[in-house]
């Protein structure tokens, strides 16, 4: 190695290939370890984030607002408003402080093509009710990579409400995100569970594998084919991961490991070599033919179902089915997975009906 050889931050080295995004919603984070161009979140970070002391205002002026206007969106229960308005308020606060899109997440626990459809719209009219002066093109809705999300996501694209598809585990899925229109797909590189189920994380978790690869297969696959179509890589657990994925066109990553990044460096050559995207072999290996199947729903079931032996319908179902206390959804298989994210829609929801119940003066 030659005497020249210079030493990169890691975090500044990913920021030189890739968009770089925070996961989370502290708004210290975003002045500690910025810049960043998007702010990504979900039903986990945002009930987490309600909890905060600081948030308390927020928190009771949202369920005040959605009593004042539940009459407005008939058969929207004032906890579903309250929760979106919640959602929508605090990722507001934080637009400031980015340079790109805030990403709020449709509500998981809907089944059908046009219910999704119509929370998303109402997330899309809710935000510019909440604060006219945003640029609405700075919004995007994260919507659960199910043919039936996929499906409202066709429908949204048509009508400008830029979407993105996520809990995405799969090739199939990002076929099929690319031909409904989503501007982004967020592959999981782990299964949800290894971050949620405290258990596991103290007995280090490990699930087969990250699903790096896919990152490489699918923004091939849209440059190949010109899809609009960009790859945000979520649900990385270590450095290593993270950096074998250098040159993705996103990452958007957690606080504990962007203060990890932040605070190390590494020989910059070193550190290219682990990257996929810099490994001509990784994109050439995967190289798949032009599939369709936006208007073959049988077709995209059966694919999705047989992907890695099955594992892409376990993922995705972990994310969206514990809802409804182990109610199983009328459209999915029967297998009993935890989902972690609806299990945050609801406990957001109960929130804002002790809110509202307890909340006392102006």
């Amino acid at each position: 190695m030659g005497s020249n050889a210079q030493r990169v931050n890691l975090l500044e080295y990913l920021r030189s290939k890739s968009q770089v995004d925070c996961d989370s919603l502290d708004i210290p984070l975003f002045t500690e370890l910025g810049p960043f161009v998007d702010c990504t979140s979900n039903q986990a970070d945002s009930y987490l984030e309600l909890l905060n002391p600081q948030r308390a205002a927020l928190l009771k002026k949202s369920a005040a607002l959605a009593r004042e206007i539940t009459s407005d969106f008939p058969g929207v229960p004032f906890e579903k408003l309250a929760v979106e308005i919640s959602m929508i308020s605090v990722s507001l606060t934080l637009v400031p402080l980015i340079t790109g899109v805030i990403h709020v997440m449709s509500d998981p626990t809907l089944v059908t093509t046009q219910e999704i459809f119509e929370s998303v719209k109402r997330i899309h009219s809710l935000t510019h009710r909440l604060d006219p002066a945003f640029d609405i093109n700075r919004l995007c809705i994260k919507v659960v990579a199910t043919w039936e999300g996929l499906q409202a996501c066709r429908k949204l694209s048509s009508i400008g409400i830029k979407t993105l598809a996520t809990t995405l585990f799969t090739i199939e899925q990002a076929i099929l995100a690319g031909e409904a229109g989503c501007i982004y797909i967020a592959p999981f590189l782990h299964e949800l569970k290894a971050f949620f189920d405290d258990s596991l994380i103290r007995r280090s978790y490990k699930d087969d594998g990250p699903i790096l690869g896919l990152c490489v297969e699918a923004q091939d696959y849209y440059r190949r084919f010109s899809y609009q179509t960009r790859v945000k890589a979520a649900g990385g657990l270590t450095v290593e991961e993270v950096l074998a994925i250098a040159g993705v066109d996103s990452l958007t990553i957690a606080p504990a490991l962007l203060r990890t990044l932040s605070e190390a460096d590494e020989l910059e050559e070193t550190v290219k070599d682990l990257s996929l995207f810099e490994k001509e072999d990784s994109t050439k290996a995967k190289q798949i033919e032009h599939l369709s199947f936006v208007n073959d729903e049988a077709g995209f079931r059966e694919a999705f179902s047989k992907a890695n032996g099955g594992q892409g319908v376990t993922k995705t179902q972990q994310v969206i089915k514990f809802c409804i206390m182990f109610k199983a959804f009328r459209t999915l298989t029967d297998k009993q997975a935890i989902d972690i994210f609806s299990e945050y829609q609801l406990k957001g929801e109960a929130l804002m009906r002790d809110t509202d119940l307890t909340r006392i003066g102006p």
